[in-house]
């Protein structure tokens, strides 16, 4: 790495800041809310989505549209809590009220990266997800893992992932978002144990602790108590309109909600069209930096012992459709635990501060980003046995 990434925040406007506003409040800005107010005191919070709009939180805190919150945007400093997506609309809106970025304003991958490294000496990552099976009940065509590509398809060894976490939190202080992945994570037969020795050994270093499900699976009651227990949220993605099995979303839900716990069932959820691996992007190399920096990632993934920046460029790496990029990853065994310059390349990583600005994959896939407009079927069935 030629450079920082975590050297944009003007220090004397940054380092002694207690209060704070958020821009956004959909999926992350909702878990960010959570963590940030424990260091911060959080004074309004703005949206754009008029459905959000004059409501408030459930400790009270107003969100506001953009031009109610105008005086108060000029008074403190502002973290934006959306998509990169998005983020250029809000950069225009705040840029035209003469807020400068990284002085008034900053992404909020930025700031959790720079802020808790710069200021209180911590290594604070925005969001890592852990794949523990390949192994699914659907068979998406183009599914964000690549599943039905995979030319292996065994879940992890249990061992292997306590090892993983072990590596992690001894170079890693906190992580905002952490979730379990796969495939279908419900179909992980360790699944107890793996969340007994998450939740038993680093709960107090996670801030939002979630599971990622399709809803066909309903789990035995010992998992539901072990969620609980360790306040697991579930995330239901929410395909029954594209494939019958509403019936089971339904008993799942059921169950989740006799058990107390919270999750989300998302619906109408639209898929980017990564192109790879049939109908490939052709990014030349001169064009992959600025493509990478639009699609901004944050779907970082732990495996093997190393970080990955991009989750769907280690799916495809691990489903052996795509060659191994050392580019994209940081080893957590060759980290220096006791050296901060050292762990400050877990932060790097994740903020996609790589040679060559890019990594190998955006070559080919279309990403996440505003320079994407295509998308594909969502959920999609492929015939098994069908590559």
């Amino acid at each position: 790495m030629k450079s920082t990434a975590i050297d944009k925040l003007y220090n004397q406007d940054w380092e002694s800041i207690t209060d704070i506003i958020l821009f956004g409040y959909g999926r992350q800005g909702k878990r960010l809310y959570k963590t940030l107010k424990k260091d911060f005191r959080i004074v309004a919070i703005v949206e754009n989505d008029i459905s959000k709009q004059g409501r408030k939180t459930e400790d009270g805190i107003s969100i506001l549209s953009f031009n109610d919150a105008m005086a108060l945007l000029k008074q403190y400093k502002i973290i934006v809590t959306t998509a990169e997506y998005h983020y250029k609309q809000i950069l225009l809106q705040l840029t035209e009220i003469g807020l400068v970025e990284y002085k008034d304003f900053v992404m909020y991958q930025q700031f959790v990266s720079e802020w808790y490294y710069k200021f209180k000496k911590k290594v604070y990552i925005l969001k890592t997800d852990i794949m523990v099976t390949p192994a699914c009940s659907l068979n998406c065509e183009n599914c964000s893992q690549f599943v039905p590509y995979w030319r292996n398809k065994t879940s992890f060894r249990l061992n292997e992932l306590k090892q993983d976490l072990d590596l992690y939190f001894s170079a890693v202080d906190y992580v905002m978002d952490m979730n379990i992945v796969g495939g279908e994570p419900f179909l992980y037969n360790e699944l107890y144990e793996y969340i007994s020795y998450l939740g038993g050994n680093y709960r107090s270093q996670i801030g939002y602790l979630g599971i990622i499900t399709n809803g066909t699976i309903v789990p035995k009651n010992e998992i539901f108590e072990l969620i609980k227990k360790y306040d697991v949220g579930i995330s239901i993605s929410d395909y029954s309109k594209q494939v019958n099995y509403k019936n089971k979303i339904d008993r799942l839900c059921k169950k989740i909600k006799e058990n107390d716990i919270p999750y989300v069932r998302n619906k109408n959820i639209q898929w980017f069209d990564f192109g790879f691996p049939h109908d490939t992007y052709n990014y030349e190399d001169e064009e992959c930096a600025k493509h990478m920096r639009n699609c901004n990632t944050i779907c970082h993934c732990l495996n093997d012992g190393k970080v990955f920046y991009c989750g769907t460029a280690w799916a495809a790496q691990k489903a052996g459709i795509f060659p191994e990029d050392k580019k994209n990853c940081v080893d957590l065994r060759k980290i220096d635990n006791k050296n901060m310059e050292d762990k400050k390349n877990i932060i790097e990583c994740c903020l996609g501060n790589v040679d060559d600005g890019y990594i190998e994959f955006c070559k080919v896939c279309g990403g996440y980003g505003n320079d994407n407009d295509n998308r594909v079927v969502t959920a999609k069935q492929k015939n098994r046995g069908v590559v």
